[in-house]
């Protein structure tokens, strides 16, 4: 009896024993389940903070290259059309020369006529032909000294006529045409293949201009 009475007491015991440490690990694992789960909240808190601000430093940084290519693409539009803008008034330009030219080449008529003074074999007058321009103001004085401003204004204006070069022109005669505004000169080529008489007007502010061009077959 005594012996029943013992067995059964340490079963009890053992019973209590097995169900103390099943309790502490039932424990233990909660706790550990706990801690695992607060870490894996952990985790995904910070990974969730950061993403906003990732995503706004993204954002803030593809607007910022949306506004530089925005700027970008303007500046280009920008010099593409200032470019535009610059050829076009380029191409104007040239063409109101060009129909200013050709206007004025219409308008320019050169004539070509037979002479009866044995000496000229041709004479030439050109509508084209222009005052050379000058620097004297006031009234005109012509003068047939030579150094004078005059003196060089007509010379200017037979090498403009004759298309012969300052260095390559000799001036034969340079006088009075008729009248104080009107003079005559006579001037070869260095080599005397070329020569001509030459008659000069002139024009009030802008010098004197060629009226008609001699070509002679020999100096007078």
């Amino acid at each position: 009896m005594t012996q029943e009475f013992s067995r059964r007491a340490q079963m009890k015991k053992k019973k209590r024993a097995n169900l103390l440490i099943n309790s502490l690990l039932a424990v233990v694992g909660l706790l550990i389940i706990i801690t695992l789960a607060n870490l894996l909240s952990s985790n995904d808190d910070t990974a969730v903070e950061a993403d906003p601000g990732d995503e706004q430093q993204q954002v803030t940084d593809e607007g910022q290259q949306d506004v530089e290519s925005e700027d970008t693409a303007g500046a280009e539009t920008t010099e593409e059309s200032e470019a535009t803008d610059e050829a076009e008034s380029t191409e104007e330009t040239e063409a109101t020369e060009e129909d200013q030219t050709d206007t004025t080449e219409e308008q320019a008529e050169v004539t070509t006529e037979p002479s009866t003074d044995p000496i000229v074999d041709e004479v030439i007058v050109n509508t084209a032909w222009q005052p050379v321009g000058t620097t004297q103001t006031g009234e005109h004085v012509s003068s047939y000294t030579k150094g004078t401003v005059d003196w060089d204004e007509k010379i200017k204006a037979l090498q403009y006529a004759s298309g012969l070069s300052a260095d390559n022109m000799y001036t034969i005669f340079l006088g009075n045409g008729g009248s104080p505004q009107k003079s005559i000169g006579t001037v070869t080529s260095k080599d005397k293949s070329e020569m001509y008489r030459i008659y000069l007007e002139w024009v009030d502010g802008q010098g004197w201009k060629p009226t008609k061009l001699e070509k002679l077959n020999q100096l007078p």
